[in-house]
C-alpha cells in the first residue's frame, strides 16, 4: 500500500499513542495483580479482576487511511472515577442484523419511494442496468462516475464499557469507498468471531452518493423513518422532531431527529448534490463566492421495549396513550452530512471517550455539527467581507476610489453590494432558526430529567441517572458555547450589513451626482444642437426665395435676351418681405404681433362672411359666439401685479369693493325697517310687500326680435348674491345692487326699469303690479297666449 509522508507520519504518531495506551493498561493490570497477591498474603479477600479494572482503550483502524485523524485531548471530566462501574452504562446488546445486496436490489425495485426520496436517489432508481449487475457497488479503486470516491465514513460500535470502537476489517483486500461503507453498515453483531457485542452503533456518512443513500435507506428503515429524514434533507430548513410517543409509527416514538441547514463555501473538486441549491459557477475568484446550501441530519433511535406510558391530554387526540422508551436501551445514532467541502470534523468520536447511553452519544454528535456549522458560516462571512472590502491602495490611488464611488455600465458594485447584503441577511435567519430550534426543544425539563417525554428520569432515580445527568450538564455547556459562537457570527453579519449599506448609499450618491452632471452636459449639447439647427434653418430660408425666383426665371420659355431689371424687381419684392417676416417672427414681440394680427384678420374675414350670409337671410350658430378681439374695453378687468404689500392689497380692496354693511345688520337685503308696536294692519302688510320685493330674484327671458317679453319670478330666501346676469353683483348688470342700499333705492331702480319697459310696450302691464299681484296668490297669463305663471 503506497503511503505519502504525511500519512506515514500520522500512522507513526498513532502507533506511539497506542503504545502508551498499552503500557498504561499493562501497568494497571500489574497493580491489580500486586494487590491480589498482597491480599492473599494478609488473608483479605482479593479484589475482583474485571474488565473495568484493566479496561483497554480501543484504537482506530490503521488500515483505513482516510479515517486517520489525531485524537482529541483526553479530559478527565469525560471519564469520572465512577466510570469503572459497568452498571452505569448500557448493558443490553443490539439485536443482530444482516443485509445483503440482493435485498438492496429488491428494496430499490419494490419500495414505494416518495417524491423527496426520488430527488435524492432518483438516478439510481432510473438506472435499470445497475440492478442487473453482479456487483451493485463499484469495484474499481479511484474515481468513479457517481463520485462515491469522495464519500467518507466513520462507523463505531460501542461496547458495554461505553468505549466507541471503529469497525475495522484488516483481513479484506482493498475495495472501493462505496463497497467499504456497505461492508460496514450491512451487519450488526452478526460476526460470530467477535466476542465484543455492541450495545450502540454510531454511523456517520459524509457526502454519500445516491447509491449509498439508498443503502442507508435500506439498512436504517427499521430504526428510523428514512422517508422523513430524506424529506428534511431536501427541504432546506432546520427542523427538530423529538420523541413522538403518540405517533402511530413506532419509529417516531423511538427516534429523535435533528436537521441542520445553512450555507457553506464549495470546496475544490467538490460538487453539491443535485437537490441542493448552489451557485452555478463552482469556481472561486476575487469577484465571486461559490456558495451552496448544505444540510445534515443527526438522529437517535432507542430499541427495546417501552418502560412506561404517558397519557395524551389533547382533546381531539386520536391516540390517547403514548409509549416512552428507556434512555439506557440499546441505541443507534445516525449522522448523514451533505456538505460539498472539506471542513468535516472527524474526531468527534474516538476510543478515549465513553458514552453511558445513546442520548449522550447523540448530544456529542450534535455538538460536533454545531461546531462545524460555526466554522462554515464564519468562512462564508470572511469571503463576503473580502468581496466588499476596500482594496489596499484605496487611500492612495484616485482611480481605485473613483471606481468604487461611481458605478460602471455593468452595475458591478450595485449588484455586489445587493448580493452581499441579502446573503448575510439570509445567513442570520438560518442562524436564528438553528439557535431557537435547539432552545425550544431542549428546555430545562429535558436537562434535569423532569420531562415526561424526552429522556425522563432525574438524579433521584438511581446512581446511573445521577451520573448521566452530571455528564449531560457538561454536554449542555459545550453546545451552549457553540450556540453563543453562532450568535456572535450573526452579530458580525449585522455589523457588516450596516457597512455594506453605507457603501451602497455612497455609491448611489456619487453615481447620482455624476448622472446629474451628465444631464447638464447633455442639456448644453441639446441647446447647442438647437442653435445649430436654427442656424441651418435660417440659411435654408434665406436661399429659399432666391431659389424660387431663379427657378421661375430659369424656365426654358423665358426670353434669353431680356435684361435683369425684371429679375431684380421680382427678387426684391419677394425676398425683402420674406426676410422681414422671418426676422420679426424670430423675436418674441414680433411673433406676438403677427399672431395678434393674424387672429384679427381671420376675425374680420369671419365677420364679412356673416354679413354676406345675413344678406341671404342665414345666420350661422358660430356667429353668436363672442369674439375675443371685439370685447368691450369697459368690461376688461385690468391686470394686477403678482405681488404687493399687505397695505397696498387692503387699499386696492377698498378702492374696488363698496363698503361693507354695518355690524348690526350684515345682510342689507334682509334688513327691514323697525315698526312700532301700534302699527296698523295696512302698514304691516305694506312692509311685508316691500320685504318680498327685496327677496325676489328677477330674471329676463329675452326674445331676438321683440326684446324683453315677460318676466320669470322666483322666490329666493337665501343669499342675494346668487342672482342672474341681470341682477349680478359685479356692477355690470342692468340691475346692479348696492349692498348698502335701502329698500326705497332698490324699489326705485325696479320702477325705472319697469317704466322703461312700458315705454317700449305700453300695452303690457307694469311688472311691479304683477309682482304684487303674484305675491297676493293670484294667477295671471301673458298676452299673446303665453304659458300661465303659477305661484311658487
Amino acid at each position: 500500500m503506497a503511503l505519502d509522508a504525511a500519512t506515514a507520519k500520522e500512522m507513526i504518531q498513532k502507533l506511539a499513542e497506542d503504545r502508551a495506551t498499552y503500557l498504561e493498561t499493562l501497568s494497571r493490570a500489574h497493580d491489580v495483580l500486586a494487590k491480589a497477591l498482597e491480599a492473599s498474603a494478609t488473608g483479605k479477600s482479593p479484589p475482583q479482576l474485571t474488565s473495568d479494572a484493566v479496561r483497554r482503550n480501543t484504537v482506530s483502524s490503521l488500515f483505513d487511511i482516510d479515517s486517520l485523524k489525531k485524537s482529541s485531548t483526553f479530559s478527565p471530566e469525560d471519564n469520572s472515577d465512577t466510570d469503572d462501574n459497568e452498571s452505569l452504562f448500557v448493558q443490553e446488546p443490539l439485536p443482530k442484523e444482516s443485509y445483503d445486496e440482493d435485498g438492496l436490489r429488491r428494496h430499490l425495485r419494490d419500495y414505494n419511494w416518495t417524491s423527496f426520496d426520488r430527488e435524492i436517489v432518483g438516478s439510481v432508481l432510473d438506472n435499470k442496468q445497475l440492478l442487473q449487475r453482479t456487483a451493485i457497488f463499484p469495484v474499481t479503486l479511484g474515481p468513479v462516475d457517481d463520485r462515491s470516491h469522495f464519500s467518507h465514513y466513520s462507523i463505531f460500535d460501542v461496547g458495554k464499557d461505553g468505549a466507541p470502537l471503529q469497525i475495522q476489517r484488516a483481513d479484506q483486500k482493498p475495495v472501493s469507498r462505496a463497497q467499504a461503507i456497505w461492508n460496514n453498515i450491512k451487519s450488526i453483531n452478526a460476526d460470530p468471531t467477535r466476542t465484543r457485542e455492541a450495545v450502540g452503533r454510531i454511523t456517520i456518512v459524509r457526502e454519500p452518493s445516491p447509491l449509498l443513500f439508498a443503502a442507508l435507506h435500506y439498512t436504517m428503515t427499521p430504526h428510523f423513518d428514512m422517508d422523513e429524514i430524506f424529506r428534511f434533507l431536501a427541504e432546506d430548513k432546520t427542523k427538530v422532531e423529538a420523541h413522538r410517543p403518540f405517533s402511530p409509527d413506532h419509529r417516531h416514538q423511538r427516534s429523535f431527529v435533528y436537521t441542520l441547514d445553512f450555507f457553506t463555501i464549495i470546496g475544490d473538486e467538490c460538487q453539491p448534490m443535485t437537490w441542493q441549491t448552489a451557485s452555478e459557477d463552482h469556481g472561486s475568484s476575487e469577484t465571486h463566492v461559490p456558495i451552496s446550501r448544505c444540510s445534515s441530519v443527526v438522529a437517535l433511535s432507542l430499541t427495546g421495549q417501552p418502560i412506561q406510558q404517558v397519557k395524551n391530554k389533547a382533546r381531539r387526540a386520536e391516540q390517547k396513550i403514548g409509549q416512552i422508551f428507556d434512555p439506557f436501551a440499546p441505541w443507534h445514532v445516525l449522522s448523514v452530512q451533505s456538505y460539498p467541502d472539506w471542513r468535516h470534523s472527524i474526531d468527534a468520536h474516538n476510543s478515549t471517550r465513553h458514552y453511558v447511553n445513546g442520548p449522550e452519544a447523540f448530544l456529542i454528535t450534535l455538538h460536533a455539527e454545531f461546531k462545524d456549522a460555526q466554522k462554515r458560516l464564519l468562512e462564508v462571512y470572511n469571503r463576503i467581507s473580502d468581496l466588499v472590502r476596500m482594496p489596499s491602495n484605496f487611500m492612495f490611488n484616485e482611480a481605485a476610489r473613483d471606481r468604487l464611488l461611481f458605478e460602471d455600465e455593468h452595475f458591478t458594485f450595485s449588484r455586489r453590494y445587493f448580493w452581499a447584503h441579502q446573503s448575510l441577511g439570509i445567513m442570520n435567519e438560518d442562524i436564528q432558526e438553528m439557535v431557537l430550534s435547539f432552545r425550544q426543544v431542549f428546555k430545562e425539563s429535558v436537562w434535569d430529567g423532569s420531562s415526561k417525554i424526552v429522556w425522563p428520569g432525574d438524579e433521584s432515580v438511581s446512581s446511573r441517572y445521577a451520573n448521566w445527568r452530571k455528564r449531560m450538564r457538561k454536554s449542555r455547556q459545550d453546545i451552549e458555547d457553540e450556540l453563543q459562537g453562532l450568535e456572535k457570527i450573526a452579530a458580525m453579519n449585522s455589523e457588516k450589513m450596516k457597512e455594506i449599506k453605507g457603501l451602497r448609499d455612497n455609491l448611489f450618491s456619487g453615481t447620482s451626482v455624476l448622472e446629474s452632471r451628465r444631464s447638464v452636459d447633455q442639456a448644453m449639447i441639446t441647446v447647442q444642437q438647437g442653435h445649430n439647427i436654427k442656424l441651418l434653418t435660417l440659411v435654408t430660408i434665406f436661399f429659399l426665395p432666391l431659389t424660387f425666383v431663379t427657378s421661375v426665371f430659369g424656365m426654358t420659355n423665358m426670353d434669353p435676351d431680356e435684361g435683369f431689371t425684371n429679375f431684380g424687381i421680382v427678387t426684391a419684392v419677394i425676398c425683402v418681405p420674406t426676410y422681414f417676416l422671418i426676422g420679426s417672427l424670430n423675436t418674441t414681440s414680433g411673433a406676438h404681433f403677427w399672431r395678434k394680427k393674424t387672429k384679427q384678420f381671420f376675425a374680420a374675414m369671419g365677420e364679412m362672411l356673416v354679413n354676406f350670409l345675413a344678406f341671404f337671410g342665414y345666420r350661422p350658430q358660430w356667429a353668436n359666439r363672442p369674439s375675443s378681439f371685439h370685447s368691450d374695453p369697459a368690461n376688461t378687468r385690468p391686470l394686477q401685479r403678482r405681488s404687493q404689500s399687505a397695505r397696498e392689497g387692503m387699499a386696492a380692496r377698498e378702492n374696488v369693493l363698496p363698503p361693507l354693511a354695518s355690524p348690526t345688520n350684515t345682510n342689507p337685503f334682509n334688513r327691514r325697517p323697525t315698526l312700532s308696536p301700534n302699527a296698523n294692519k295696512e302698514e304691516r302688510s305694506q312692509d311685508d310687500l316691500h320685504h318680498t320685493a327685496t327677496t325676489t330674484t328677477v330674471q329676463f327671458e329675452e326674445d331676438q326680435d321683440n326684446g324683453p317679453t315677460h318676466l320669470i319670478r322666483k322666490l329666493d330666501q337665501g343669499d342675494h348674491r346668487k342672482t342672474s346676469s341681470w341682477g349680478s353683483t359685479n356692477g355690470n348688470g342692468p340691475m346692479a345692487m348696492d349692498r348698502n342700499a335701502r329698500h326705497p333705492t332698490f324699489l326705485e331702480r325696479i320702477s325705472e326699469v319697469d317704466r322703461a319697459r312700458q315705454n317700449e310696450a305700453p300695452e303690457e302691464e307694469g311688472w311691479i303690479s304683477r309682482v304684487l299681484t303674484w305675491g297676493s296668490g293670484s294667477t295671471r297669463k301673458k298676452k299673446g297666449g303665453g304659458k300661465g305663471e303659477r305661484e311658487v
